[in-house]
């Protein structure tokens, strides 16, 4: 099955054309007031007139001209670092996804609710009745403060809480 050939967006496309448009410019532009206010563009010493503004011209109009190819060169920088921070972001977040999505802590806690070992700590340490698992699962939920144990795969303080009484079985279960 052959890959679909991505096609850049028509915002994509005007990127490009304005990237190549800046890299195939001169590299060192001036504004020069030799009698008559003007540009030059060029490499080093070797320069050539560009533009020459009227004296009539606003100022505004001749800023924006004057520094538009510095302009342009910051603009591109700025929207090169943040894309690339954009795609680290997203790819951070997908990571995490996978690795919370990898995990199921709503049945992990199911589980647990399942063992003797945990119903004991429950009784102990929450002074829970164990006679029957639907007051065992009640009272989790009731500690951790959720509706549903699904809440602990989507809902991260719920799951922050869950992670502390999983911790604390842990340490009460290696105490004993």
């Amino acid at each position: 099955m052959a890959t679909a050939e991505l096609r850049p967006s028509p915002a994509q496309i005007r990127m490009n054309a304005i990237r190549r448009r800046v890299e195939g410019a001169s590299p060192d532009w001036r504004l020069v007031d030799d009698g008559r206010l003007g540009m030059t563009a060029g490499q080093g010493a070797e320069q050539f007139a560009v533009l020459t503004f009227d004296r009539k011209a606003d100022i505004g109009d001749q800023e924006i001209v004057a520094h538009a190819r510095d302009d342009l060169v910051w603009l591109l920088a700025t929207y090169d670092r943040l894309a690339r921070h954009y795609r680290e972001t997203i790819a951070e977040k997908e990571r995490a996804e996978r690795t919370r999505k990898g995990k199921d802590f709503a049945a992990e806690c199911a589980m647990l609710c399942g063992q003797l070992a945990f119903r004991t700590f429950l009784q102990e340490r929450h002074g829970l009745d164990t006679a029957d698992r639907e007051r065992i699962e009640t009272r989790v939920r009731s500690i951790l403060a959720i509706q549903s144990r699904a809440e602990i795969n989507t809902d991260e303080s719920a799951r922050q809480r869950w992670f502390s009484l999983r911790a604390e079985f842990k340490q009460w279960k290696e105490g004993r």
